[in-house]
């Protein structure tokens, strides 16, 4: 029995000892896979944030993507369809009043119309490539600018279009005829220079400021006859001109309203003596493009040698009066405000 107890013995330890080995190889295969394990939590914990962050910059892709204006289609105020790829960066234009307007929303043009006054505004647009006037383009200059976009007249600057075309230029013809249609240009080149915010601001601020200046409405409207002058002939104002929808705003009768218009010059009318002194009008109103004041004589010295022009209630009672060049000399695109201000008090003075 000794015998067989002392071989259990012997086997017991053995059997003992590979136990213990075993465990021990266990708990080290167990540690290295944790190990592992933990490796590999690391690594997938970096590879959730790099995809976070990946679409983080792809979800902020999509966004610029999304609030960017181009490709952009737009109608022009001679309702012509013009697409621009991308945003216009070199801008030309013989247009004072659309200068102002994008000047006025933070934008610039390296090609500017030339000033018939000898001043230009605003004075930072001063240092664009004079370009000439709606029927004097400079077509040389406007090519060595590179120019990417060119603003002329629904009227003017039609037959122009092919050409400008050829250099390469998007061709936005537009004109300034009423208070409505500045607002619509404002709201195009919010549109072209993507400054939305800077549009609506402007619209809203003109908006408020004529219905203050027009919160006063006069009882009896003014009978008013509006006259443009140039080299060669006067003309009368048209409702439909941006000087006829003023005075109408301001509260005055235009008494040319019925006048035919002129092919040429459509919001303008053929000035008929015979009409003017049937409607006598009790206020006379001139501008011109350049000196209005010689204009005005040189008018008044061909109407005097009708003794009839001095029958007129405006010649008795002196209310002839000379509109200011810088606001009713050409449209004067934001600070039509201005102009529609200067007629609102002048009416509001007159004497008849």
């Amino acid at each position: 029995m000794f015998k067989v107890s002392s071989n259990f013995s012997t086997v017991s330890k053995i059997t003992i000892s590979f136990l213990l080995l075993l465990s021990l190889f266990v708990l080290l295969v167990g540690c290295d896979k944790q190990d592992s394990l933990a490796d590999s939590g690391k690594t997938e914990i970096n590879d959730t944030d790099q995809t976070n962050e990946v679409e983080e910059n792809n979800e902020g892709n999509e966004e610029v993507e999304q609030t960017s204006n181009f490709p952009l289609t737009i109608f022009d105020l001679a309702n012509r369809q013009v697409t621009f790829e991308q945003l216009p960066e070199r801008i030309v234009t013989v247009i004072p009043a659309d200068m102002e307007i994008i000047y006025a929303l933070g934008g610039e043009v390296v090609g500017r119309p030339q000033s018939s006054s000898g001043i230009v505004r605003p004075p930072e647009a001063e240092v664009a490539e004079d370009i000439g006037f709606p029927k004097g383009i400079n077509f040389e200059k406007i090519a060595a600018l590179q120019a990417d976009m060119f603003i002329g007249h629904t009227r003017l600057n039609l037959d122009d279009v092919p050409t400008l075309e050829s250099l390469g230029l998007n061709v936005v013809l537009t004109q300034g005829d009423s208070l409505e249609d500045i607002i619509s240009l404002i709201k195009m080149y919010g549109d072209l220079l993507d400054r939305n915010l800077e549009a609506e601001a402007l619209i809203n601020d003109i908006e408020n400021t004529v219905e203050e200046i027009l919160a006063a409405k006069r009882e009896n409207p003014v009978r008013v006859l509006v006259l443009f002058g140039t080299q060669d002939e006067t003309m009368a104002a048209l409702p439909q001109s941006l000087s006829g929808n003023l005075f109408e705003l301001a509260g005055a009768e235009n008494v040319a309203k019925d006048l035919p218009r002129l092919d040429m010059y459509p919001t303008y009318a053929q000035l008929s003596l015979e009409r003017i002194l049937e409607a006598n009008p009790d206020a006379i109103y001139f501008m011109a493009h350049g000196d209005a004041k010689a204009a005005l004589q040189q008018f008044q010295t061909q109407m005097s040698q009708n003794p009839a022009w001095n029958n007129l209630d405006a010649v008795k009672n002196e209310n002839i009066i000379v509109l200011p060049h810088e606001l009713f000399g050409t449209n004067p695109g934001p600070r039509i405000v201005d102009a529609l201000q200067f007629l609102k008090d002048s009416l509001d003075s007159l004497e008849y």
